[in-house]
């Protein structure tokens, strides 16, 4: 089955109730179905049965949602799965605008345990089998899983710049594009010796706050992956080191992406061969301005934050401009990952960009360069 790659998070397309169509993120660190998109949950809420508090990573805050009553979602050749929605009573995060795409929510992984799940980043493929015919293939990695509320969890070891070798228990999480993120309170008062501050993600309560860092391996099983980007948070899931599982971080989306990965619930394990990307460096943002995309077409390039003391701050660069051209070409017929993908592509390329701001033309020349 075919899937839409934005930055290494899978979109599936599926039909509710044989009726509406929606665009759902599979997400192996989310629990059921949830509805984002405020048309749909407008559509559905007379279907609610019962109103309940939901946290998020990143905010203490409690967000408001619903269950309804059980719905038919099916998706492509898989049948029908009657399951609850969860509909919130607000788009907390707007993730339209920061995949460049239309989704209308996200479904956990593990509505899918009864199959073995194959992801194929390299030809944006999912495969389906029956546990009982699935064969490993050969020389594959085989990691022993946690299964705890849907979610898988992981061992891994990392060597943090200091030259520390840490073990971790991480939640492997398909529906975050991070390489790699790690909560301090769970590290032992670890913190790295160089850094950035920024917003290193987006989750339903909204922004993400931290650092990013690089770490200087991450073992999986017996694959070793040099010079990874980190993020690191005290504001993600507080508390989760009390938690029955108590866990250090997670592994996200661009690490999986180097891989050809396989979800066998049933066994417990996850099973790993090495993909195209699995020695492709681990790069982030060279010029420090991250966009948002806008408009019924997401083809509007909006500044949505700068990082102080990078290229895009040091041109001047600010938060609500609107980019018209880059390298002198229109950006309206861009998608968001094509316009990421020329500001990660290489220390000291010169990119020329014009801005609109305020109804006035700005003209900006950044130098790219490596922040971390």
């Amino acid at each position: 089955m075919p899937f839409a790659n934005f930055d290494n998070l899978i979109v599936v397309e599926a039909i509710l109730n044989d009726s509406i169509p929606v665009r759902l993120l599979l997400d192996s660190g989310a629990e059921g179905v949830i509805i984002s998109d405020m048309n749909i949950v407008s559509r559905l809420e007379s279907s609610c049965i019962k109103s309940f508090p939901i946290f998020a990573p990143g905010s203490k805050e409690r967000l408001e949602a619903c269950i309804t009553r059980p719905f038919r979602i099916s998706i492509n050749r898989l049948g029908s799965i009657f399951t609850n929605l969860i509909l919130l009573s607000e788009d907390y995060i707007s993730l339209d605008q920061y995949i460049g795409s239309h989704i209308h929510g996200l479904i956990g992984m593990e509505k899918f345990r009864m199959m073995t799940i194959t992801i194929n980043y390299d030809r944006n493929m999912l495969k389906f089998t029956r546990p009982g015919s699935y064969i490993p293939p050969a020389g594959a990695e085989i990691i022993p899983l946690g299964i705890e509320r849907g979610k898988p969890y992981m061992n891994a070891r990392v060597q943090f710049d200091n030259g520390n070798i840490a073990d971790l228990w991480l939640m492997i999480d398909s529906g975050a594009n991070h390489p790699l993120l790690l909560e301090y309170d769970s590290l032992n008062d670890y913190k790295p010796e160089k850094y950035i501050d920024a917003i290193i993600g987006k989750s339903l309560a909204g922004n993400i706050e931290g650092s990013f860092a690089r770490i200087r391996w991450l073992m999986l099983g017996n694959y070793r992956l040099d010079n990874v980007i980190s993020s690191f948070t005290s504001t993600y899931m507080q508390g989760s080191i009390n938690t029955k599982y108590q866990r250090n971080g997670t592994l996200g989306a661009e690490t999986l992406s180097r891989f050809k990965v396989s979800f066998d619930y049933s066994t417990g394990r996850m099973i790993l061969t090495k993909g195209m990307k699995y020695r492709r460096p681990f790069e982030y943002n060279m010029s420090g301005i991250i966009f948002r995309a806008l408009g019924s077409g997401f083809s509007i390039f909006e500044v949505a934050e700068i990082i102080k003391g990078s290229p895009g701050d040091e041109a001047g660069i600010r938060e609500g401009d609107i980019l018209m051209t880059i390298n002198n070409k229109p950006v309206f017929t861009m998608s968001l990952g094509e316009l990421n993908g020329l500001l990660n592509t290489k220390a000291g390329e010169i990119i020329f960009m014009q801005f609109s701001r305020e109804g006035k033309e700005v003209k900006a020349k950044i130098k790219l360069r490596r922040l971390i």
